[in-house]
């Protein structure tokens, strides 16, 4: 559904079904993982939301994003986010590339793949240099992806920094629809931990990562925090204007 300035697709079948057509189709393309952080930016940079807006498809990566649209349409969505995105497709038996992070995780994402009894031949990675992005040779990557053919390629950047990566990377891509995935590398392998509590669909990762990555996270938490009155605000104003009740 078109909510909050951008489309984000809370139907998870739905979601499924465009990533699945993508892939047979060898369509070229990205899907940006939309949470607080990802959505604050959007409603802060209007350049942002273009590329977040270019995706195939994106996915709700926040419980209160969900909430947030339950209450203002009276809908029941709720959130499909990027660990259990990367969950489900990471083991699935395609030609998969893993770019950015680190090869210690890569290398603990295979090993968990095997402890699962999947097979991880085909996964494969690419590391990158630690340099702004727009220091990256986007065609030399390119290049080297697409030698490998992939069906499905993994960013781990962070946010705002992987979805520009990916929108600067698709010229030159022949095959391989990205994830702009963030820390769901380290989710998999082990290196962070999903909260196990929860009130409703609300799981409270980023209080979890708040207390793990304290200097990164309070920054982005207090960045979306401090948009979420005017999200609102705006989301309600658009309801009314094209009446909708639910």
């Amino acid at each position: 559904m078109d909510i909050f300035d951008i489309h984000l697709e809370f139907d998870h079948d739905k979601f499924r079904d465009e990533i699945d057509k993508a892939i047979i189709d060898k369509k070229v393309g990205y899907v940006c993982v939309v949470d607080g952080n990802v959505l604050s930016q959007t409603h802060l940079n209007p350049w942002y939301r273009e590329i977040v807006c270019g995706a195939l498809v994106n996915t709700c990566d926040g419980g209160y994003i969900a909430k947030m649209c339950n209450d203002i349409y009276g809908t029941q969505y709720t959130a499909f986010n990027g660990p259990a995105v990367f969950a489900e497709y990471i083991e699935m038996p395609c030609k998969q590339i893993l770019i950015g992070n680190t090869k210690e995780t890569y290398d603990l994402i295979k090993k968990k793949m095997k402890e699962h009894g999947k097979d991880n031949s085909m996964l494969l990675y690419h590391p990158l240099p630690f340099v702004s992005v727009d220091e990256f040779d986007y065609e030399l990557i390119a290049k080297k992806v697409n030698e490998e053919k992939p069906d499905i390629i993994w960013v781990s950047l962070g946010a705002p920094k992987q979805e520009i990566f990916m929108s600067k990377l698709l010229p030159f891509l022949q095959q391989g629809v990205m994830f702009g995935i963030g820390a769901a590398f380290n989710y998999y392998a082990g290196i962070l931990n999903e909260p196990k509590a929860k009130i409703g669909a609300v799981r409270f990762i980023w209080l979890v990562r708040l207390f793990e990555e304290p200097q990164k996270q309070w920054r982005r938490c207090w960045n979306f925090l401090k948009v979420i009155p005017a999200l609102k605000r705006e989301e309600i104003k658009r309801r009314k204007e094209n009446g909708k009740n639910t």
